[in-house]
């Protein structure tokens, strides 16, 4: 029996999504509580609208100006040059509460960084997605959009390669 992505993913029920309006804010809490770096964004009908990533967050947590130019090499800022910017825990919980009013939707990675495959997709090919990405693969019903589950290195590690 050749093995499928469904056959190893993190089911649904165990793994832990956000509705779009979800705040920015309370997914923060999401990923604190659950030690999660991701979260599939899906809608009251199981529909799958893409992920709101820990890397994501903290961009916001960034002053503006220190994202200018980040997609492009030639014009990143050097780490150094943040020096002189300080983060007490209070100005932390200060910039995460302003972020109440910003939802997930708004604010989800790039469609082109997330791998999104059938659940019967062969378990090679998930397994290449995972290594190209250097992320979960997120498993989609084609006919319907409807959010399956996610394959994960440890669902692969447990699962698939044991």
């Amino acid at each position: 029996m050749v093995l499928t992505c469904q056959d190893v993913m993190v089911s649904p029920d165990r793994q832990i999504t956000v509705k779009p309006d979800t705040s920015v804010r309370d997914a923060f809490q999401l990923f604190k509580q659950h030690r999660a770096r991701f979260l599939p964004v899906v809608d009251d009908n199981g529909i799958y609208h893409g992920v709101f990533t820990a890397p994501t967050l903290l961009k916001l947590l960034l002053p503006k100006a220190a994202t200018i130019g980040m997609n492009l090499e030639s014009t990143r800022v050097p780490i150094g040059s943040l020096g002189f910017m300080s983060l007490t825990k209070e100005d932390f919980a200060e910039q995460l509460d302003a972020l109440r009013d910003e939802n997930v939707r708004d604010n989800m990675s790039s469609p082109v960084n997330i791998p999104v495959v059938a659940p019967t997709t062969p378990i090679m090919e998930g397994i290449f997605l995972y290594y190209k990405y250097k992320r979960h693969v997120v498993l989609v019903d084609p006919d319907t959009g409807r959010f399956v589950g996610t394959l994960s290195s440890n669902s692969l590690l447990e699962k698939a390669l044991a």
